[in-house]
């Protein structure tokens, strides 16, 4: 008769489910490439993941709204250097004035000042991706910021601002706002500029260089003047343009700073994984070697 013992059976089956769940999870690593599969395989480490996950994501939002604001903030920089040309192109037809010797000059003069009136308005409506960019928080209302009132034939009288008096702010890191558009007053100060080239262009029609020199004097001499106005608030989104490219290369190395490590954490050693896998598949077998050479023997071998 044969004797066996009757634990060792349940002690075989328990280290090749052991060795066999260790291959098993070198292989998957070395498939995936990902060293944590489950929370258990190393809390602290999967709790460092989730949290650089959820930093890095963040970030991914910090750095689109930034996009967002750099195309805002560029494409206003266009739209208020267009209008600085038209101011300083009413202001070069005003300085000759004092030369003019017949009314010809003094309509010639009008009807290009009308005109670029005309244009100002037009650029002050600006929209991108449907939305007004001189409106402030009213840049989705289908009404234009810049309302134009025209005579009966059709010559605008005046400029009206019916934008908001507010901006909207982005956020472009944690606990830091910026609005990449301008205004209420440097919107308004858009507004007044195109009141002045009115007043300038009335002046053509009066044919009185008096009130021409005024109304050029409003344009661009001063520190009140129209160009100074629009200079100072190109200047500003000139530099909001900067911070906000700034802003893109450090959200980039935060970036990359957190993909490494969570890299460190997650990624699977491959030399390390398949020695280990190597070493279960050996043991596997030598396990299953040895546990069928010990249940062939029987109390009689050892008895003779």
């Amino acid at each position: 008769m044969r004797v066996t013992f009757n634990t060792f059976p349940d002690t075989l089956l328990g280290r090749l489910q052991a060795l066999g769940g260790e291959q098993n999870k070198a292989l998957t690593q070395l498939s995936t490439g990902q060293r944590i599969a489950a929370p258990s395989d190393d809390t602290p480490a999967m709790q460092r993941i989730l949290s650089l996950r959820t930093e890095k994501d963040q970030n991914q939002q910090y750095y689109r709204n930034s996009i967002d604001g750099l195309e805002v903030s560029k494409t206003t920089f266009v739209a208020l250097d267009q209008l600085g040309q038209l101011v300083g192109r009413g202001s070069e037809l005003a300085a000759g004035v004092s030369g003019i010797t017949s009314d010809a000059e003094y309509k010639a003069k009008y009807s290009e000042i009308n005109q670029l009136i005309e244009q100002g308005v037009n650029v002050a409506n600006t929209k991108l991706r449907g939305s007004f960019l001189l409106a402030g928080d009213a840049s989705a209302s289908a009404t234009k910021p810049f309302d134009a009132s025209r005579d009966a034939g059709g010559k605008i009288t005046t400029v009206t601002y019916a934008g908001s008096e507010t901006s909207p702010e982005m956020n472009i890191a944690e606990g830091t706002k910026i609005s990449a558009y301008t205004t209420s007053d440097e919107n308004k100060d858009v507004r007044d500029a195109l009141n002045k080239l009115i007043a300038l262009r009335d002046a053509m029609d009066a044919k009185s260089p008096s009130l021409v020199l005024t109304a050029r004097q409003a344009l661009s001499e001063g520190n009140t003047s129209s160009e100074d106005k629009l200079l100072s608030v190109m200047s500003r989104a000139g530099s909001i343009q900067y911070r906000l490219e700034n802003n893109m290369k450090d959200l980039e190395l935060r970036y990359e700073s957190s993909e490494k490590l969570i890299s460190t954490d997650a990624d699977v050693d491959f030399a390390e994984a398949t020695v280990r896998l190597n070493r279960s598949q050996m043991a596997y077998q030598a396990a299953i070697q040895s546990g069928a050479k010990i249940q062939n023997n029987s109390l009689l071998d050892y008895l003779r």
